[in-house]
């Protein structure tokens, strides 16, 4: 207990917050998200725009999945113009390397092999020069860039997957690299990397099969996702200052006053009775239960999501405490004094809504997940194809191929027939990601509610 306390106390201090400063990104900010299919699976940078959504709820901005299965940065630029310039974006956020290192290339026991230290050497060598390109081509283009050091390859779980041992040393080369580019051109860096080892190390010294990393050891679990999105968050400072600071003070005047990041609009104090119209300024964060062991493993809940409402000068007894027509609970005059904290209480009218928010951006990544099926196959397998346009010869054309060299694999079978069934919709598809955007914001347009604490039992 005592190391899990003082590994999130060296978490939480490792970037003091600059209080004041803006977020990174602002509104109408257009944000491409680079990647492989860390990227491209989106959980991470979902769990981002959702907090942006929430904390930020008239500041709209966009964020673009610009994320391939499978990709390297060769790959990268090969769809630099259509995929990800195409955007227009003000910000690109990269992370590449899971497959540059060339996990083939690596076994579960060490080599002496001299061949085989060699190509993996120029793997790291292309890596290294083709990095430091695209960043030189979204700097020339007046783009402000973003890098993240890879998420971890686990090669220390007891897993039944085989263990290309080797590869997360390899991926740590990467992230040593991309802290010394992100100097050389006075970048962002977010150190995924060293986050994810530490918490990985806490974890299976409990349980050696523990892994942050999913049974693959290369696709982070949703708790490493929710792990890599306080990480982004708390490197790039996003400001914590704008928490609700709802107090119910002596009088009207003093209740406004003494608020924070919020309006109060309506207020009556009796002695036994008060009672506030209350509009917050943001959503609170919230969170699924598969999130759970992020939220015990990173301080998210305190840095980024913390609200409270507090009665000040309150009589001794026990006290109801409802919004609108919700009970948030029956506390003490002590309890609500020191002042209690709105975001653990996930039935109120606040966080339903902000669950109906992050209903309708997981309805969008579905959405934008179909896209980038399309991408996936156009970049993987149609390059060079004549007539995409004639579904029924790209039908048999992929088809063939699968049969021929990928049938070991039922994935490409059933990304072939998805892009097959949603090609012909592409347009629609855009334009409904477009608008469950926007969809989302709507539903995260904070609402007045009713604060009312009346007393029940007198002590």
């Amino acid at each position: 207990m005592l190391f899990r306390l003082l590994l999130v106390f060296f978490l939480w201090y490792q970037a003091p917050y600059v209080l004041g400063q803006k977020p990174i990104f602002q509104k109408g900010d257009r944000v491409c998200f680079v990647g492989n299919s860390i990227t491209n699976n989106g959980e991470f940078h979902h769990n981002i725009l959702l907090y942006y959504v929430t904390r930020f709820p008239n500041e709209p901005l966009h964020f673009f999945n610009c994320g391939i299965s499978g990709d390297v940065i060769s790959g990268i630029f090969n769809r630099l113009n259509d995929d990800i310039l195409v955007h227009t974006p003000t910000h690109v956020v990269i992370m590449i390397g899971m497959n540059d290192v060339n996990r083939g290339l690596y076994s579960e026991k060490p080599t002496t092999n001299a061949d085989t230290l060699q190509r993996r050497a120029a793997a790291l060598e292309k890596y290294r020069i083709g990095l430091d390109s695209l960043v030189r081509v979204f700097l020339r283009n007046n783009i402000r860039v973003i890098l993240q050091k890879p998420s971890i390859y686990d090669q220390t779980a007891v897993l039944q997957t085989p263990n290309n041992w080797g590869v997360n040393d390899a991926l740590k080369e990467c992230a040593d690299y991309i802290e010394s580019l992100s100097l050389k051109y006075e970048l962002d860096v977010v150190d995924y990397w060293q986050i994810l080892s530490q918490l990985n190390k806490q974890l299976q010294s409990q349980n050696p099969s523990a892994t942050i990393i999913g049974n693959d050891r290369v696709h982070p679990t949703a708790t490493g996702h929710l792990v890599m999105a306080y990480q982004f968050l708390k490197t790039t400072q996003v400001p914590p200052q704008n928490f609700a600071q709802i107090v119910c003070s002596k009088n009207a005047k003093y209740s406004k006053k003494k608020s924070q990041y919020c309006a109060i609009t309506t207020v009556e104090i009796k002695r036994d009775f008060k009672r506030l119209m209350v509009q917050e300024y943001a959503l609170p964060y919230p969170t699924t239960d598969e999130q759970k062991e992020a939220l015990a493993l990173v301080p998210l809940e305190e840095a980024f999501n913390y609200r409270y409402f507090k009665v000040e000068k309150l009589k001794k007894g026990f006290y109801t405490f409802k919004i609108d027509t919700t009970v948030v609970g029956v506390f003490s005059h002590i309890d609500l004094r020191k002042g209690v904290n709105l975001s653990t209480q996930r039935y109120i009218p606040q966080y339903q809504q902000a669950l109906a928010v992050k209903k309708a951006l997981l309805e969008r990544h579905k959405t934008e997940a179909n896209l980038r099926t399309i991408k996936f196959v156009e970049y993987g397998f149609l390059k060079d194809f004549k007539n995409k346009n004639d579904l029924e010869a790209v039908k048999k054309y992929l088809d063939e191929l699968y049969a021929a060299k990928l049938s070991h694999n039922i994935y490409f079978k059933n990304q072939f027939d998805k892009y097959i069934a949603i090609k012909p919709h592409e347009e629609r598809l855009r334009l409904k990601v477009n608008a469950e955007l926007l969809q989302a914001y709507e539903l995260a347009q904070p609402k007045k509610h009713l604060f009312v604490v009346e007393k029940i039992i007198s002590k």
